[in-house]
């Protein structure tokens, strides 16, 4: 069952992969980033699924990205990716957002880019790693 389930959320994360790469031709990089963070976010809670059959009830990347260190070291290349997009969830989708969270304002295109990269990058690593 934790396979098909793990399959399924990696799905959606392909799913919004594919999403922020459309938008941000489109030059929607609050989207972009968002659907990075999602992507990123699917992605981790499938590598725990199928490896402790559960994840916690969280969008905070670095808690989920702790847990699948604890599985396994290697994840923590991704500690610098993890805690940049970690501050996308809440200022890309609401115009009042968290103060402080996106100090200097809404994320450059540069920013949009290296969101989307990094998602990828983990996808890839942890479609990998559940192969």
């Amino acid at each position: 069952m934790s396979a098909n389930l793990s399959r399924q959320w990696l799905n959606r994360a392909e799913e919004d992969l594919a999403v922020a790469r459309l938008v941000l031709k489109e030059d929607h990089i609050a989207h972009a980033c968002f659907l990075s963070q999602q992507c990123i976010e699917k992605t981790l809670k499938a590598y725990l699924i199928a490896r402790v059959n559960q994840y916690p009830r969280t969008h905070n990347l670095i808690d989920l990205l702790n847990l699948c260190r604890q599985i396994d070291s290697t994840f923590s290349q991704f500690h610098a990716e993890c805690a940049d997009i970690d501050q996308y969830y809440i200022p890309t989708r609401y115009p009042e957002g968290i103060p402080g969270i996106a100090p200097l304002g809404m994320p450059s295109t540069t920013a949009a880019e290296n969101a989307v990269a990094a998602a990828e990058h983990i996808l890839q690593f942890v479609t990998q790693k559940l192969e």
